[in-house]
């Protein structure tokens, strides 16, 4: 087990060489919003997706020419559907609140198009407070233009050099075991938000929330990681 330190300012000043927290990257679907299980579901349906692979992997690596490109378009058809509904997580403003209280790094990584990342900054963030509007200051927000995408630890890694962060000291937040993954091969704390329909991916995560303003209360008490589960995926 890993002891990581409290990620708050009074903690850095007490302890500054400890091992904590400095910086956090969030899914975008189900992490930082309400999840669109029904949309992928129907996405998976309709684009004949195999048990066992993801849409975008099945679509890039087994389909060619006007197949892929149909399957391409579909799915942004479905994304597009799924804006309507998309609402801020519970409980984010509480912890990104946390968060720029002590000066912790906040990124993002999605397999989402960049319209829809759009349409998040926009219109779901838009919509908040005034007073709020400065806690999403995400930097980087990657969408899936960048290759590979998860569960590969590239985008992580890409942030952890952008951040001039080691991997070991960023969190990796998501809802699915391919952001779990993304989080444990990059050797980062991979925390998952968890519902009813994803228990299964616990195994895959050093830090299990039922809200995500419970990370906050993790990072501020300081938390024990098993990071040998990097071993076992």
């Amino acid at each position: 087990m890993v002891y990581y330190s409290p990620s708050t300012k009074e903690s850095v000043q007490t302890d500054p060489t400890a091992l904590r927290i400095r910086g956090v990257v969030f899914d975008m679907d189900g992490t930082l919003t309400t999840p669109i299980n029904e949309h992928l579901k129907q996405m998976r349906i309709e684009v004949q997706v195999p048990d066992g692979m993801g849409t975008l992997e099945y679509v890039d690596s087994c389909l060619e020419g006007e197949a892929r490109e149909r399957a391409h378009q579909r799915i942004v058809e479905i994304e597009t559907e799924a804006m309507a509904s998309m609402e801020l997580s519970p409980g984010l403003v509480n912890l990104l609140q946390f968060l720029q209280n002590n000066d912790i790094c906040i990124g993002v990584i999605t397999r989402n198009n960049q319209k829809a990342v759009d349409h998040f900054i926009n219109n779901v963030v838009g919509r908040q407070p005034h007073e709020h509007k400065g806690l999403f200051s995400f930097d980087p927000l990657l969408d899936r233009s960048f290759k590979p995408t998860k569960p590969s630890p590239d985008s992580l890694l890409h942030i952890s050099k952008q951040w001039n962060i080691p991997p070991e000291q960023l969190m990796m937040v998501g809802d699915h075991g391919d952001d779990l993954l993304c989080g444990v091969r990059a050797g980062s704390v991979a925390a998952l938000l968890r519902y009813d329909d994803n228990r299964h991916f616990e195994s895959y995560a050093h830090v299990v929330v039922d809200r995500i303003d419970g990370l906050a209360e993790c990072l501020a008490a300081g938390f024990e990681a098993n990071m040998s589960i990097a071993d076992s995926v």
